[in-house]
């Protein structure tokens, strides 16, 4: 009889996290107790300030990659909609440019790159200026994908277009992959209510995350947490 999974191994791995992100989330949990919160509160200002602040148009790149988001029912969910409509807008203020979706398959039969192209191709957008990337499960691994796809993303700043509460970690992580992303916000403004309020605190927390575990991986010199996420 095959036996069971490791409770532990399976978060682990569903996440893809590892061992060293499971370890950089215990030492940020440590540093927001050592800050008495303070260190979350900064970051969360700062998600909140960025999600306010960023512009839906007038941004330049050549290229416009749309992060993905979980599809309910193989159907692009309302906050994946709104990234998908503001691609299109984008693209009719410029037709030169070219469209990268990136995102694979998270519980559906079919890839969010994939349904957001026939989205796209439903707002008039042609196929030919639409390209995807269909394997990559989470925001960090959306960018380096990216980052791998397209040469053009390493050498020159492209817009990046993404949910408001997500801008502010999505920015991070690009940067953190020596990428310049111009950011682009999916909604004409940010919500103020209770459920936006509570993704805003999550982002600041796996902001959080990332930054104390960036920071401690350089000072030990941690080389498969820094290939990771640089």
């Amino acid at each position: 009889m095959k036996a069971r999974a490791i409770p532990e191994k399976w978060f682990l791995r569903q996440r893809g996290i590892g061992w060293d992100g499971a370890a950089t989330l215990a030492l940020s949990n440590l540093a927001l107790l050592a800050t008495a919160g303070l260190s979350g509160l900064w970051l969360l200002y700062r998600v909140w300030r960025v999600a306010c602040d960023t512009p839906v148009a007038g941004v330049e790149g050549d290229w416009i990659v749309v992060l993905g988001a979980r599809l309910i029912g193989d159907r692009a969910a309302p906050g994946y909609a709104r990234r998908l409509g503001r691609a299109a807008a984008l693209y009719r203020e410029d037709s030169r440019r070219r469209i990268l979706l990136v995102g694979g398959r998270t519980g559906g039969r079919r890839s969010e790159a994939e349904c957001g192209r026939d989205f796209l191709c439903g707002l008039g957008v042609p196929a030919v200026a639409v390209f995807l990337e269909d394997q990559s499960l989470n925001t960090l691994d959306n960018l380096r994908r990216a980052r791998q796809l397209r040469a053009e993303l390493r050498e020159r700043p492209f817009v990046l277009v993404t949910s408001r509460f997500h801008l502010a970690r999505s920015g991070a992580l690009a940067r953190g992959l020596a990428l310049r992303p111009v950011l682009c916000a999916a909604e004409d403004r940010l919500r103020h209510d209770p459920i936006m309020m509570w993704r805003l605190a999550r982002e600041a927390y796996y902001l959080h995350w990332y930054a104390v575990g960036k920071a401690w991986s350089r000072w030990t010199g941690n080389r498969h947490s820094l290939a990771r996420i640089t």
